[in-house]
């Protein structure tokens, strides 16, 4: 708006009076460390006004100062969520946009970063794999960042045995001493060990054991589901093995989606690309519960912990795992 623009020339004329004030050395000539600080705060000065976007009729326009505490849209958390919807409300919309991070970086649980005694990439939060079946989502993401094409497979210790995950004709093969050879041949095996119920199963145990039977569930369902939940399959609702793969085929991939890669370059700078827009400000090291009665936000979205969000009502709470 008119005051924006008026507050920039404001700034690019102080830095030029400050260049312009050189000091002279002992002969009366401009000292050449002056002129050459001066010249980048000039410089300095230029960019900041320059990077400022415009509304739909051509006024600049650039995020509030942290003072004014005043955004279109705040976001509670810096992860996949509140980056997604920061991105495209500054780049779409040229909202001004402030994302708050009770961390100390961006990314979230994506959060990845160089070793620097090995060299390494690690996930500080455990590995994260990205898989997906939408042509939209695959495109959306080239956009942040180049991929490396990978294809997660996993092999796990049953007994003595070393078999796919998940389960397909070769770990039915190695763990049973059968020649199953085709979908067919499995899909009939299948048929003979699946428990059949009165009704849908109505826990995880059952659900389990109306897809593989007993044998596969006390082998693999029971000891993973524990494994991950800390829970007996059969206190968890049939939903959470509903989404165990079990294939008919020989495919030994965990996942069958179609789009399957890896960022070339890590998922800390797809974060960091997605924010770096002068709408978009982020504070991390920042609790929303202790700024919020500060802020004035035209939309909030709430990407953190749900039950965090509601912690005052005095609710329980929520159970998360992690392997």
């Amino acid at each position: 708006d008119a005051k924006e623009i008026e507050k920039e020339k404001r700034i690019e004329t102080v830095a030029k009076k400050k260049a312009s004030k050189v000091r002279k050395d002992k002969n009366g000539g401009e000292d050449a460390k002056e002129i050459e600080k001066e010249k980048r705060i000039e410089t300095a000065a230029k960019k900041k006004t320059s990077k400022v976007k415009k509304d739909k009729n051509g006024v600049k326009k650039k995020p509030p100062s942290a003072s004014h505490n005043k955004y279109d849209v705040c976001i509670v958390g810096a992860g996949l969520s509140g980056a997604v919807i920061s991105e495209r409300y500054a780049n779409e919309l040229q909202k001004t946009v402030y994302v708050m991070e009770k961390r100390d970086h961006v990314g979230g649980n994506c959060y990845d970063y160089i070793d620097p005694d090995t060299g390494i990439r690690v996930s500080k939060y455990g590995a994260h794999l990205f898989h997906t079946t939408s042509k939209r989502v695959w495109d959306y993401v080239q956009r942040w960042t180049q991929w490396r094409k990978y294809e997660h497979e996993v092999i796990a210790k049953v007994g003595d045995k070393y078999v796919p995950v998940p389960v397909n004709i070769k770990t039915v093969n190695m763990l049973f001493g059968l020649d199953i050879k085709n979908s067919e041949e499995m899909d009939a095996w299948l048929e003979k060990e699946q428990v059949k119920y009165d009704g849908e199963p109505k826990n995880s145990e059952e659900m389990a054991k109306s897809r593989v039977g007993p044998r596969l569930y006390e082998l693999i369902f029971k000891p993973y589901t524990i494994k991950q939940w800390a829970k007996d399959p059969s206190e968890l609702g049939p939903e959470v093995t509903a989404r165990i793969p079990v294939r008919n085929n020989y495919d030994g991939r965990y996942f069958g989606d179609p789009y399957q890669a890896l960022p070339a370059n890590g998922y800390t700078a797809i974060f960091e690309k997605m924010y770096d827009n002068p709408l978009i400000k982020v504070d991390v090291n920042t609790d929303y519960f202790d700024v919020r009665d500060k802020l004035k936000c035209g939309r909030i979205y709430f990407t953190g912990p749900i039950d965090a969000y509601f912690a005052h009502l005095g609710w329980d709470k929520l159970e998360y795992r992690s392997l």
